[in-house]
């Protein structure tokens, strides 16, 4: 992740702590032609949710907030992947953020 990671601000929705950290940050592919969605070489990609893998050791829950670059987004689920008792990586998808109470 340090590697070929994203900058990410998590900001927490227990405390309102932001935490800065590396993580992969992508759009998910979408299997149906259902916009809102854009094309890519890879197909087309949903513009309402993303993929979301982070290092074991920055929990990440649903409600939390992730900014990456001008994107922001809301965590709608997340679990832990795990190796017997340990935490590999945190699995979430996030869904962008409304920008108003209307929409």
């Amino acid at each position: 992740m340090e590697t070929c990671g994203q900058n990410v601000t998590l900001t927490r929705l227990e405390t309102g702590d932001t935490v800065p950290l590396r993580a992969f940050l992508q759009p998910i592919l979408k299997r149906r032609e259902a916009l809102p969605a854009a094309p890519t070489p890879l197909g087309a990609v949903s513009s309402q949710r993303w993929l979301y893998i982070g290092s074991g050791r920055q929990e990440i829950s649903p409600g939390d907030r992730a900014a990456c670059g001008a994107e922001r987004l809301v965590v709608q689920e997340a679990r832990p992947v795990r190796w017997g008792d340990e935490v590999l990586y945190y699995w979430a998808v996030l869904r962008q953020e409304r920008r108003n109470a209307a929409e």
